[in-house]
């Protein structure tokens, strides 16, 4: 009985682990963001997007910090939330956008140690950019 029970909490655990969302920060970007990565692995490795649909031709997903910081906005896929970052409400937000049902772009928006927010972008013919996009 004690080994059941024992397996049985394990597998709670197991099952509780799986299911918590990612901290999406520079650094996890950085070491995640792969070109050609399909939906299944961006989902994978980033958890459920907030938001996606198609943009400009182009199947874009959102990730935000809304939940994590328990705020509510409106979220746009074609809109940064620029003052929900610089006044510190969102930690970040990362676009992701899709060609061929497999990811060709990664865009994070985040505030930088200026105050400023900033972009750390990934694209298939580039070097990762990332720079001050707001005053």
């Amino acid at each position: 009985m004690k080994k059941l029970l024992m397996c049985f909490s394990l597998l709670l655990l197991l099952v509780a682990c799986s299911n918590k969302e990612a901290v999406i920060t520079k650094k996890f970007v950085e070491d995640n963001a792969k070109i050609d990565l399909t939906y299944d692995e961006v989902r994978d490795i980033f958890g459920k997007e907030t938001l996606s649909d198609i943009v400009d031709h182009t199947e874009t997903w959102l990730y935000d910090s809304a939940k994590q910081n328990n705020i509510e906005y409106t979220p746009s896929l074609e809109v940064v939330a620029f003052d929900e970052i610089k006044n510190g409400k969102l930690d970040y937000q990362l676009y992701i956008n899709f060609i061929d049902r497999k990811a060709f772009m990664y865009s994070y928006f985040y505030k930088g140690d200026d105050g400023k927010v900033w972009q750390y972008t990934i694209t298939p013919d580039a070097k990762p950019f990332n720079g001050p996009v707001s005053d």
